[in-house]
This record gives structure tokens, sequence and C-alpha cells, in this order.
């Protein structure tokens, strides 16, 4: 009986053990962000030029930024109907989904600055946030403000959009400079982030564009996996659990 009573009063402590600690939490938001946008922190993908007559550069300007440091990415367009396009992939953040659990969104915001050269040209304004996943590329669009004609500048505007699933990311082939159909696996293997620019000519000609990029803040919300010592405090419930049945049925026997 001494011995019926010790273990019964044993696994009540455990029992009581789990149901006091504290409930896993079931997600969480990690993020990656850049208000430098320091060039060894990035690898950047092959530039892609629809004609010999175009140009893209880009680099990490000290005084354009807001404030500080920025990317500025420039391109010279020479004929209608043409596209730039470039990546920068951050490597210095990576979600592994199976540690940290599968990706359930991803709110996205960069400050941007775009200035178009003739004045008189307008132009469109879009934000690239990145993934990299398996060696492919995947751009999320998130729209901003416009430069109507006639104009100059933007001045600095903050870009967002929040609650972005795999399916708003598509397949971007900087080769190409084409857009294709497949998404990002948010349960798959690692990914990387970071933003991609894509320059467009529509019917103008010979004209320069510049973007400015400050302030990158990619916030990606995971179902979170629950840590070792809680799957252990979980065996010790059942387990309590489990103790406590076999007990009563020894008592009824």
């Amino acid at each position: 009986m001494r011995a019926e009573v010790l273990i019964r009063s044993a696994l009540l402590l455990a029992l009581g053990v789990f149901c006091l600690s504290p409930i896993p939490a079931f997600a969480d938001t990690v993020n990656f962000t850049d208000s430098t946008f320091n060039p060894a922190n990035y690898t950047e993908t092959a530039a892609f030029l629809s004609s010999g007559g175009d140009s893209l550069s880009f680099d990490q300007c000290s005084g354009c930024g807001h404030p500080g440091n920025a990317l500025q990415i420039e391109t010279f367009i020479l004929n209608q109907n043409e596209t730039t396009a470039i990546g920068f992939i951050g490597n210095t953040f990576t979600i592994n989904t199976a540690l940290q659990g599968a990706i359930t969104s991803i709110d996205a915001s960069v400050d941007k600055n775009l200035t178009v050269s003739p004045s008189d040209i307008g132009g469109g304004n879009t934000f690239h946030p990145l993934i990299e996943q398996d060696g492919n590329i995947y751009l999320a669009s998130i729209s901003g403000p416009t430069v109507p004609p006639p104009g100059f500048t933007t001045g600095y505007n903050t870009i967002s959009a929040t609650g972005l699933q795999a399916t708003n990311f598509l397949l971007f082939d900087f080769s190409t400079g084409t857009f294709g159909t497949a998404h990002p696996n948010f349960s798959g293997d690692p990914m990387s982030f970071g933003l991609g620019q894509i320059f467009g000519s529509g019917g103008n000609t010979s004209f320069k564009l510049e973007a400015d990029y400050d302030n990158l803040d990619i916030g990606i919300n995971t179902a979170a996996v629950p840590e070792p010592g809680e799957l252990m405090l979980l065996g010790v419930g059942l387990f309590g659990v489990l103790g406590l049945t076999a007990v009563r049925r020894l008592q009824l026997n």
C-alpha cells in the first residue's frame, strides 16, 4: 500500500508539472531587416538587359538613404518596350522550415524613391520582395506611388503589404526577364530573402531611371515547431495520465 501511495504521488506531481507548464507557442515571427545595404551582405543575380544599348548599375549610396546609406540602382533604356532587371539575395539570413516551422504568411515593406529623367516621362513604381529557394528566384509585386507626367521623383514612400502567401510569389527568370507560374514552397527547403528591381520602358525611348531603397523589412510568420523541452513536458504529462489510469485499474482488480 505504501508503494502504491508513493507511485500515485509521483504521478500526480508529474501531471501537475505538465498542467502548470506554459503552453507551447504555435506561432512565431522573425524578420529580415536592412537599413544600410552593405553589398557584402548580398549576392546579386545576373542583370537582365533587353538589348545591348541598355545599361544597369548599382551601389551602396551613402547620401541617398532615408536617412543614411541606401541601395541605389540606375538604368538607361534605349528603346521602347524593353526591360532591365536585377535581384539582391541576402546571404546573412535563412529560414529553415524544418526547424522553425512552415511559413504561414510574409509581411514586407521598404522605403523607396523612384526618379525618372527626363522629367516629362511618367513611371510605374513597384516593390518586389524576393525569395530564393533551391536556386530559384521568386518575386512578389507590391505597387507604390507612380511618377505621373510631368514628374521627376516620387520622394521616399513606404511600400508595404501584409499576409503575402506563396501564391503571391512568382518564379522570375533573370536570364530572360520573364515571370513563370511556379511558387515557392512555404513548408519546403530553406529560403533566403531580398528584393528585386524590374525597369520597363513601355512606349518611351532613351531615358534613365533610378530606384533608391532603404529600410527593408521582411517579416516571416511561421507555425513554430515545439522546443525539445516542451516535447519532454508533454511526454511527462502523458506518462502521468497513463500511470494514474494503471493505478486505478490495479485498485479495481
